[in-house]
């Protein structure tokens, strides 16, 4: 079972993963040096972000009130803004690289509020759904998951996609990160 730590190592390691490729493509003879400029500084931020999860990582077994710090939420925020700004004659490896780093990023606005209150989640969840968001930090393959709740994988991929839609997020990560800020997951 994964815990508040495991999601913060996962997505720490992501964010460096994904500075390296953002260092590459600055380093590349022909980039404008107003997008290098700019790949660099988000290249930072994203170095920041890393470093706050690391710091932040819980040391005990009990989760935390909020998975991520006000801190974290804060710079996840700079991030997102400072990539929607990026402009300029951005190459088809940037933008692939942008992408990621939204779609890792992609948490919910409410999320990253700091007086948010999301318990609207919880009563529009189904009873299936509900179930599925149990065993979703598992790290199963939704094929597993269909195995285990004697259902057919279309039927589990359509309740993970549900799931997503009602949090708002687009990948298990982020679910499990705003399931367990609403406390529907506990470890």
């Amino acid at each position: 079972m994964r815990n508040v730590r495991d999601l913060h190592d996962e997505l720490s390691d992501r964010l460096a993963a994904l500075c390296n490729l953002l260092d590459s493509q600055a380093g590349k003879s022909g980039i404008e040096q107003g997008l290098r400029a700019d790949l660099r500084e988000v290249r930072m931020d994203l170095a920041n972000l890393a470093d706050l999860l690391n710091a932040q990582i819980p040391l005990d077994s009990k989760a935390p009130s909020r998975v991520f710090s006000i801190e974290i939420r804060s710079q996840i925020s700079v991030v997102k803004a400072k990539v929607s700004k990026l402009v300029g004659p951005i190459d088809e490896e940037i933008s692939q690289i942008i992408s990621e780093v939204v779609e890792e990023l992609n948490f919910p606005q409410y999320f990253l509020n700091l007086g948010n209150s999301a318990v609207k989640i919880l009563d529009e969840l189904t009873k299936r759904e509900r179930e599925i968001l149990q065993i979703l930090p598992r790290g199963l393959t939704s094929k597993a998951m269909a195995s285990e709740l004697f259902l057919t994988e279309a039927t589990v991929k359509s309740h993970i996609s549900a799931i997503y839609r009602k949090f708002e997020v687009v990948n298990r990560t982020q679910a499990i990160a705003v399931a367990l800020d609403n406390k529907l997951l506990t470890f």
